[in-house]
């Protein structure tokens, strides 16, 4: 898979916007991405300019040889349920033929649509809302999250991807991108390497029997949209008529949709927490989180004994994974972001044992 971003330059981008799609472009904003292009168009079409109304969408352009036809199919599919079901995530435009998806005419990118979500990203927030708070009500939206997609079918999901390091389960190419970057100290590999192994040693040989099912599978504070005030997540001002916790989190880009055990996820989400949030303790933040998550959807004594586990191989991931492409995409720093508080928190983590992890989490979520 080609992982270094689509070269495209901004004017074509409008060049094919307005050619294809016939949208009177009022401004484009160039979106960080690791390895799709990624852009927030503001624009007018002919329904809108008989009302003055300024429409807002994403456009994402990936590789030809990167595009799968099936796979968008079940990203859509998947998109439609949530909808479906209450919750607020983008999806998909098409094309003025009808079409989901635009070849370029040297047949080198595939352009998509997506709708827009009004409001800004977590992680952008993140220092100006009540951490605790959030944690409890994403706990519980991710829980929802779950419980809805236990519905959707398993066999929408094509593609196994047995080679991409952001699966958890391949901890074996974390150890051969490990072995390409250079520059790595010996403290740093040797870590690494024996968080990779814990892994491989206590939670794959119990791959099996955890609960499993279709995930979102890239739930971060980038990929979740909120609204705020006074410090506190408010309703995000969309169609809806929930007013709970699906009301305050929008989700998007469904492009890592797969079949996986829920509790990767859960750890995803706390992995990316702990790197990003500076107010709370590292080991109170998981606590939160599970908290909100265990009253919708129930965690057992053994998937919160492999957690801490799975939370650590995800610190690895970061820090692997960004290193191995900030060396090929070294104009990218998207690609490294997060990886040296990942460092950090993994560092800090050695020193305490799993089991004084999981007490910490119990005691808090039992209180």
């Amino acid at each position: 898979m080609e992982t270094r971003r689509p070269d495209i330059s901004m004017s074509d981008v409008q060049h094919i916007l307005t050619e294809i799609c016939h949208w009177k472009i009022h401004k484009i904003d160039r979106l960080d991405s690791f390895e799709d292009r990624n852009f927030m168009v503001k624009y007018e079409n002919a329904e809108a300019s008989q009302s003055k109304e300024e429409l807002k969408a994403m456009v994402k352009i990936v590789h030809s040889k990167n595009f799968c036809q099936q796979k968008v199919k079940a990203e859509r599919r998947v998109m439609d349920h949530l909808k479906n079901e209450g919750f607020i995530c983008t999806s998909c435009l098409s094309f003025p033929d009808g079409k989901w998806h635009y070849h370029t005419d040297d047949g080198k990118h595939v352009f998509r649509l997506f709708s827009f979500i009004p409001g800004v990203t977590l992680k952008s927030c993140l220092h100006l809302i009540d951490s605790k708070s959030m944690l409890l009500d994403l706990g519980s939206f991710v829980g929802k999250l779950h419980r809805s997609l236990q519905k959707v079918k398993e066999s929408i999901v094509v593609e196994d991807r047995p080679t991409d390091p952001w699966i958890l389960k391949n901890s074996s190419i974390l150890r051969n991108l490990l072995k390409e970057i250079q520059g790595t100290s010996e403290e740093k590999e040797r870590l690494i390497l024996n968080t990779l192994e814990n892994f491989d040693h206590d939670v794959m040989t119990s791959f099996d029997d955890l609960p499993k099912g279709v995930t979102h599978n890239d739930i971060h504070d980038l990929n979740i949209i909120v609204n705020y005030h006074d410090g506190k997540l408010q309703s995000i001002e969309c169609n809806t008529e929930e007013n709970g916790v699906k009301a305050k989190f929008g989700l998007i880009d469904f492009s890592d949709v797969a079949v996986s055990p829920y509790l990767f996820e859960v750890a995803m989400v706390i992995r990316d927490l702990t790197v990003d949030i500076e107010d709370v303790p590292h080991l109170e933040i998981g606590a939160y989180f599970l908290t909100g998550y265990t009253e919708v959807s129930p965690i057992s004594a053994k998937e919160l004994q492999l957690l801490p586990y799975c939370i650590q191989t995800g610190l690895c991931q970061y820090i692997v994974v960004g290193e191995s492409e900030f060396q090929k995409q070294p104009d990218n720093e998207y690609t490294r972001l997060g990886a040296d508080n990942a460092w950090t928190v993994l560092q800090k983590l050695q020193h305490i044992t799993n089991s004084d992890i999981s007490k910490t989490w119990e005691r808090i979520m039992n209180s």
